[in-house]
């Protein structure tokens, strides 16, 4: 993983020389933590442009930019290419390397190929090539789009980089939000996927940019999915299941190829476990890093990375997290540094709990500047099919209750139709619009192609590479993405349901792993009061700080008064206020986001400043005695107005669902607001009083009853009975009767 920042202008007086240095010098600092190893500078009038870079292949002598034999063509990546080896034999005879680096391979292959040479590569990548001769700027993007390039042109040329932080250092960057992109991240699929900022843009995925004298940004595509769907010959599932298995192995092999130490961050997951098991036999020494939180607890998902840490004879390294802890923590500075870090106006707790994991992982390994991680895994083999919590009975039910509304949804917000017009869509017309059927998983993949350049594999870069780490993705060579959108659809039902194409891979390298083990989102699971908890005590912290530093400025763009009233609704707890919580992250997220973008000589320093480490390590003992750990209970966190007399009812525009799973002896209970699911918990037998305690508040209506008859009526402490009731107050179910 490296930086690359440039800008281009064939008008002899666009800038100076020194104009031109000292914007190099601000770029290459705004990027630093992608590359702390080296920084080298090229400057020739016409193309400026700075290399930051991580040493992980070929140490020594891997320096970039690389020029080929007679001075005419240059290249920079950030990313590897994993056949590289393959290439290099292949191009040997008519080439002279001067380098073992992966990266010089592109520059071979565009003497080759030309333009063409970036179907040939595996790997995750955005190069920068300059053909001198043609007076020609290429810059090209990974096919899944793992790896970022920005871009932007201006009156005198094009300005490029992998960060928008680098991008901001040119003078003629634009820096105003672009509000119309800032939405529903389930239902960000558009393929131009958004920079926030009005004229900048990031490069496609699968494609390249060609730059010439003329002026002119030409964007070509390379690879899409739509080309792999087309079902292969015929075959049974073992066979699907077996190429894939032997495609996963190949991918994460060739993933592990390094010149500096491995890590893995293993959950204790599906996905992550057959990466640990892959490498772990192949010889490799390799470090695996894994979160101690509530939420993984509970799940089961912690003690699992142990225990197969433990069956692979592999150096585990479990994080303490607990979100009390980081939430008192946390100050405006680090959300600052959020925002920026993330280069996004928007807030997700996940994006913080993985930066602390980089950082923790960087604390335990310092010499680590590469790891593989699960993500990919789910989106084209139906990961997201049969997960804790979705209580679906079948594939056609998955088919039938998320895909088909998922791609209406995202047809819609796609093409702009508004939300009104819903119902009266016709499915032919929606079909024609997604270029495939409504209920073919084959049409989502195409999607997932894009949502996963808004989300995961945003946040995995940005997170990683802020600690200068490199994160892998086998789960998403193009081979594998490639097979699987190429399976049949009448195979699909067997294959896809419950990710079983994965879990047969997985038991072949790990027969002892539970077959049963349910899909567990990272830090998604209904038990989510910890990042509710999160969330709710970070926005009551920061706020009167960022009001005073943010809502004051002359160039404030939110009204303070409004806001400070949704401040209040929060302190007081008032109506829906996890939600109100949760909307004034987003209003400071907004206001850092476009106040970094507004004042650029904020960012280099942000960049710079010193970040602790907030999580410690896991004692022997403590992961010897995973249920001796001890997390905060959310009731002696958040301010309470519980008291004995007081009196708890069901809002009166809820109805409530309840479901027993006897396999697993917890209570499902469905709170349906208007016929639309609102919240969906899932009870532990220990506590099914909760509700029988809702079923008999339903019955109460409007009237409710008060703490210290339900406490007495169903036996449970008061304390305890606090607890849950905060909980349930925190998710809908109840409400506090106003006294009068």
């Amino acid at each position: 993983m490296c930086g690359i920042s440039g800008f281009i202008s064939y008008s002899a007086d666009a800038m100076s020389e020194d104009a031109r240095q000292e914007v190099l010098g601000l770029m290459s600092r705004a990027i630093a933590r992608r590359g702390p190893d080296d920084a080298q500078f090229y400057d020739d009038g016409v193309l400026s442009l700075v290399f930051r870079r991580l040493s992980i292949i070929d140490v020594e002598g891997g320096r970039q930019p690389i020029w080929n034999e007679d001075g005419t063509v240059m290249v920079a990546v950030n990313g590897e290419i994993y056949n590289h080896q393959d290439l290099r034999e292949a191009l040997a005879e008519a080439h002279t390397f001067s380098t073992k680096s992966d990266s010089e391979v592109v520059l071979h292959l565009y003497e080759e190929y030309g333009e063409d040479c970036f179907a040939h590569l595996n790997g995750m990548f955005a190069v920068v090539l300059w053909d001198k001769n043609k007076q020609k700027l290429i810059l090209a993007r990974d096919r899944l789009g793992i790896k970022p390039l920005y871009y932007t042109q201006t009156e005198n040329g094009l300005v490029f980089a992998s960060e928008l932080k680098a991008l901001l250092m040119h003078p003629e960057c634009p820096g105003e939000l672009n509000w119309s992109d800032i939405s529903d991240v389930g239902l960000q699929q558009k393929e131009d996927v958004s920079s926030y900022i009005m004229g900048v843009n990031h490069l496609r995925a699968g494609a390249y940019l060609s730059f010439t004298s003329e002026g002119k940004a030409a964007i070509h595509k390379y690879w899409s999915i739509a080309d792999h769907t087309e079902d292969r010959p015929d075959g049974d599932e073992r066979t699907y299941c077996d190429a894939y298995s032997a495609l996963i192995d190949d991918a994460t092999t060739r993933q592990l190829m390094s010149d500096v130490p491995v890590g893995l961050f293993l959950s204790g997951g599906i996905d992550s476990s057959i990466l640990a098991a892959i490498a772990a036999k192949s010889g490799h020494t390799l470090h695996c890093f894994t979160v101690a939180e509530r939420t993984t607890v509970a799940t089961g998902d912690l003690q699992q990375a142990i225990s197969l840490c433990r069956e692979l004879d592999v150096p585990l390294y479990a994080g303490y997290m607990d979100a009390a802890d980081i939430a008192q923590r946390f100050e405006l500075d680090d959300l600052e540094r959020m925002v920026l870090m993330i280069e996004s106006p928007r807030f997700d707790p996940e994006w913080l709990f993985k930066y602390e994991l980089h950082k923790f992982a960087k604390q335990q390994v310092p010499e680590l500047k590469v790891v593989l991680i699960g993500q990919g895994a789910d989106e084209f083999a139906g990961g997201y099919s049969n997960m804790m919590g979705a209580e679906r009975k079948d594939w056609d039910d998955y088919i039938h209750s998320y895909v088909e509304p998922s791609l209406v949804k995202s047809v819609e917000a796609i093409n702009g139709i508004p939300e009104r017009f819903d119902k009266y869509i016709e499915r032919d017309y929606i079909e024609q619009l997604a270029d495939g059927r409504a209920d073919s998983y084959k049409t989502l993949m195409k999607m997932q192609v894009n949502q996963l350049q808004y989300f995961n594999l945003w946040h995995e870069d940005r997170t990683s590479s802020y600690n200068s780490l490199e994160a892998r993705v086998p789960y998403l060579d193009h081979r594998v993405v490639e097979y699987l959108a190429s399976i049949p659809e009448v195979c699909h039902k067997e294959l896809f349901w419950d990710k079983k194409i994965v879990r047969e891979a997985l038991h072949k390298h790990v027969p002892s792993y539970p077959k049963d083990k349910e899909k567990v989102p990272f830090f998604a699971v209904e038990d989510d009061s910890s990042v509710i908890e999160l969330v709710y005590l970070i926005a009551l912290k920061l706020y009167p700080d960022f009001r005073e530093k943010y809502l004051h400025a002359d160039e404030t763009i939110f009204d303070w008064q409004h806001v400070n009233a949704l401040y209040h609704t929060i302190v007081e707890k008032k109506g829906n206020f996890i939600d109100a919580a949760w909307q004034l992250m987003e209003i400071m997220s907004v206001s850092i986001f476009n106040d970094l973008c507004s004042h650029r000589e904020r960012v280099v320093a942000i960049v710079e400043a010193h970040d602790d480490a907030v999580i410690r390590a896991l004692s022997d003992s403590e992961m010897e005695d995973v249920a001796s750990l001890r997390f905060a209970e959310v009731s002696h966190l958040l301010p309470t107005e519980w008291a004995m007399q007081s009196v708890i009812r069901v809002p009166a525009e809820v109805q409530l669902v309840k479901r027993l799973n006897e396999s697993e002896q917890r209570h499902t209970i469905i709170l349906l607001d208007g016929g639309q699911i609102r919240q969906t918990l899932r009870i532990p037998d220990d506590d099914a009083w909760a509700v029988d305690m809702l079923t008999h508040l339903l019955a109460k209506k409007q009237d409710g009853d008060s703490i210290a008859n339900l406490s007495e009526n169903f036996g449970v402490a008061p304390q305890r009975f606090a607890q849950i009731s905060e909980f349930l107050k925190s998710k809908g179910f109840i409400e506090l009767v106003p006294q009068h």
